[in-house]
C-alpha cells in the first residue's frame, strides 16, 4: 500500500486542514509507515489470542488509594519559613 502526492494534498486540504511545507518528504514518511504496516500484515497470527495486557491472569496490583496518616493543615503551615496569614502562606507581590 502506498500513497500519492495527490492523496496527501486531498487529505491535507479536506480532512486535516494542513499546509505541509515539504510534501515529498511527507509522502515518503507516510509511505514508509504504510510499508511497515504491510510488513506486519504478512505475519501469520492464526492461533494467537488477542491481548490487552502483557500481564495475564493477574488481579489488579495497584495499591489501594487511601490516606495513611492524618496531618493537620496547621502542622504543614508551621513548616513554612514564610509568614502565614489566615491559614495561607503569604508570598510577595509578583505583579510589580
Amino acid at each position: 500500500m502506498s500513497i500519492t502526492q495527490e492523496e496527501i494534498q486531498r487529505i491535507a486540504k479536506n480532512l486535516a486542514k494542513l499546509e505541509p511545507k515539504n510534501e515529498q518528504k511527507l509522502v515518503g514518511s507516510i509511505n514508509s509507515i504504510l510499508e511497515y504496516v504491510d510488513l506486519l500484515n504478512e505475519i501469520d497470527t492464526t492461533g494467537v489470542s488477542p491481548t490487552i495486557s502483557v500481564v495475564s491472569n493477574k488481579k489488579n496490583t495497584l495499591k489501594n488509594d487511601w490516606e495513611e496518616r492524618n496531618i493537620h493543615p496547621s502542622d504543614l503551615l508551621s513548616c513554612s519559613p514564610q509568614k502565614v496569614i489566615a491559614n495561607q502562606i503569604a508570598v510577595s507581590d509578583i505583579m510589580k
